[in-house]
């Protein structure tokens, strides 16, 4: 288990006009909070629409934050009600080099 110490921000998802995700906006918000002193950044808290976004457009942002200087940074929120979904998103988050989690509990 990781321990975390200092700020994290809770960042936001950018939606692009058709409501995809804007991966490189989102990265780079992310990243300038950190640059604007933040320890680090949850992705896909509840400000950042954890639950509104495809777990494909999830994927294909962890692959791209996984390239990012700040990687270590970043707390990878789940937003996530399906057990077996969670634990499949958090191994190709794990696989990917991005191993801190901000884990949803079941929302009913």
């Amino acid at each position: 288990m990781n321990k975390i110490k200092g700020i994290y921000a809770a960042s936001m998802s950018i939606l692009n006009k058709n409501l995809s995700l804007n991966i490189d906006r989102t990265i780079l918000h992310a990243e300038s909070l950190i640059d604007q002193g933040c320890h680090g950044v949850a992705v896909f808290g509840s400000t950042g629409q954890g639950q509104l976004i495809s777990i494909s457009e999830k994927i294909d942002l962890l692959n791209k934050l996984s390239t990012s200087k700040y990687k270590k940074n970043f707390l990878i929120g789940t937003g996530l009600n399906s057990l077996s979904e969670t634990i499949n998103f958090m191994e190709i988050s794990c696989s990917l080099g991005l191993d801190t989690f901000l884990i949803m509990p079941p929302a009913y």
